[in-house]
């Protein structure tokens, strides 16, 4: 009787937890608690069938991200796609009779085009930064003649536009270790953002500080803003929040997580202030060097 108890009753315990477990059932849970050795063994045998449990869990919510990614990604390249094609059947159905609506239909047809390659490069660069395989070439250079180069482009491309577009100078002059041509593709990537999501008299402001020990840049607008709901998750890829942002002005949903990636591998941080109908505030920050 003993021996029945002690050792029997707790191995056949063990037994229909293997068989549970065999048909899926992770939830089963052992109820021996003794301190003996099939009590320790007990003890490992659920610690198993708990990170079993999670790594399944894992699995699954990375195979629905997957999933959900692909559908974004579908979609994204589905809507373009369908809008050149219905413009290219109405200039072969002899829709557009006269100059201007021929001019019309090509400027819809080569938008949507270059948004298509925007996606497909944005995509290629995503992929690449999350195999550790985008290259960022750093060298020391002087903050202040790499944004003003940056920055002027961007006045000039404003210069006839309704967009109004403000940066604060002086502009800061610190020493910072980083890819050029990364940090321009992140500024290109928040001011167009922003001038996305303000309308056609976006007012944009971008303002650089030195703080303590790194540079701040910020990037502001008066746009549509960004729920409380949705802030954590804005820079995630093809992040849908309750306002569609990407699909309604027509981004690609990837430029933000983008960014993101880009400041972490030059040792920085990138999150975003928002109150919804007034605009949004997005902060980027650098290490600095002492000159």
């Amino acid at each position: 009787h003993i021996i029945t108890k002690s050792i029997l009753h707790p191995l056949k315990e063990l037994s229909q937890a293997t068989d549970e477990i065999a048909r899926g059932n992770l939830n089963y849970e052992l109820k021996h608690q003794a301190a003996d050795e099939i009590g320790q063994f007990a003890k490992a045998f659920d610690l198993m069938r708990i990170r079993l449990q999670q790594s399944l869990d894992k699995q699954a919510a990375y195979e629905l991200s997957r999933k959900q990614l692909v559908a974004n990604i579908s979609h994204d390249l589905a809507t373009p796609i369908a809008i050149i094609k219905g413009y290219v059947e109405g200039l072969e159905d002899g829709v557009a009779r006269d100059e201007a609506s021929f001019k019309r239909y090509l400027g819809v047809i080569k938008d949507k085009s270059e948004q298509l390659d925007r996606l497909v490069e944005d995509l290629s660069q995503y992929s690449k930064l999350e195999l550790g395989r985008l290259e960022i070439k750093k060298e020391l250079t002087d903050s202040k003649p790499m944004f003003e180069r940056i920055l002027n482009s961007f006045e000039t491309s404003f210069e006839n536009s309704a967009v109004k577009f403000h940066v604060v100078r002086p502009l800061t002059s610190v020493l910072v270790h980083v890819d050029k041509h990364r940090i321009e593709q992140v500024m290109d990537n928040l001011i167009k953002n922003a001038q996305g999501y303000s309308g056609d008299h976006a007012l944009i402001e971008v303002q650089i500080k030195s703080l303590d020990n790194h540079l701040q840049v910020q990037v502001k607008d008066n746009g549509i803003g960004i729920s409380a709901e949705d802030l954590p998750y804005i820079f995630d890829l093809f992040y849908r929040g309750e306002k569609s942002r990407s699909r309604e002005f027509g981004g690609s949903g990837q430029g933000l997580a983008i960014s993101k990636f880009i400041i972490e591998a030059h040792g920085g941080e990138m999150w975003a202030e928002s109150t919804p109908g007034k605009g949004s505030t997005f902060f980027f920050t650098l290490p600095h060097t002492a000159r």
